[in-house]
């Protein structure tokens, strides 16, 4: 046994400070990559896109009258509806309630099949119109990804509340929808 090299300090202390060593590199790459778990919904100021809509009106621009409390507005815009020809344009707004379900509400005059397809994610529609304050409201719905939605087509101009709120809350919001003014 003269003859063997010792294979180094292989003693407990020595065991210790490499898991050490091993637990501060692991630390440091949780710390870099670690991200909230929740997300930030960013939230809008939509009056300046309703402006935008009102100038830019084709047809009656809707909004609700009041936003419920709790509810945060995060998307609003006016643009050229990507369903439709050259001309034909979308106004869309939408919503997160306070039950952190989603809200929005889609106006357009492009070609009311596909606008309304992709609003309510190829949803089946109901035969039966729902009235909601006079208004005759078509009931969509779809699993996969989660789609309530209530469609109203008045001449070229397709109206579609779509979410994944319930739909009580969606008639709710219906209801409320007024055309916003000047």
């Amino acid at each position: 046994m003269a003859g063997k090299k010792p294979r180094g300090r292989e003693t407990s202390y020595d065991m210790v400070l490499s898991m050490g060593t091993v637990l501060v590199v692991v630390a440091v790459i949780l710390f870099v990559t670690w991200r909230p778990k929740h997300q930030m919904t960013p939230v809008v100021d939509y009056q300046g896109a309703v402006s935008q809509a009102v100038v830019g009106q084709v047809w009656p621009i809707l909004v609700p009258s009041a936003i419920p409390a709790g509810w945060t507005p995060t998307n609003a815009r006016f643009e050229a509806e990507t369903y439709g020809a050259t001309g034909d344009v979308r106004w869309y707004l939408g919503f997160k309630t306070q039950d952190n379900q989603y809200v929005s509400l889609w106006q357009s005059n492009g070609p009311a099949g596909k606008v309304i397809a992709a609003a309510t994610n190829s949803g089946q529609c109901l035969p039966t119109p729902v009235p909601i304050n006079g208004t005759a409201w078509q009931e969509c719905n779809q699993t996969q990804p989660l789609t309530h939605a209530l469609v109203h087509t008045d001449g070229k101009v397709s109206t579609i509340v779509a979410g994944t709120a319930d739909l009580q809350t969606l008639s709710q919001f219906a209801g409320s929808l007024v055309p916003a003014k000047h």
